[in-house]
């Protein structure tokens, strides 16, 4: 099994049970200096989400929490080298 990259964590975006939005933080939720890098969702299929780049963008429909975390922190970085 992989692991979320360092320094990712999730915090839930509702009060459903199982939750179905998640937001994704780089850093410590809510800590000085961490960033919400986008949000997901549950989608009804099995182990996949809809992830939304918090800075805009298109959404995507990936298998995987961690492959979709993966694909956020690419958009972030993108995003963050640009001008």
């Amino acid at each position: 099994m992989r692991l979320v990259p360092d320094g990712t964590h999730r915090e839930r975006g509702d009060k459903k049970k199982p939750a179905e939005w998640y937001i994704i933080w780089l850093g410590v939720p809510h800590a000085e200096g961490s960033v919400i890098i986008g949000r997901s969702r549950r989608l009804r299929r099995e182990k996949w989400h809809r992830f939304f780049p918090e800075q805009g963008g298109a959404s995507s429909d990936i298998k995987g929490w961690v492959n979709g975390v993966d694909w956020l922190l690419k958009q972030y970085d993108g995003r963050r080298d640009t001008p």
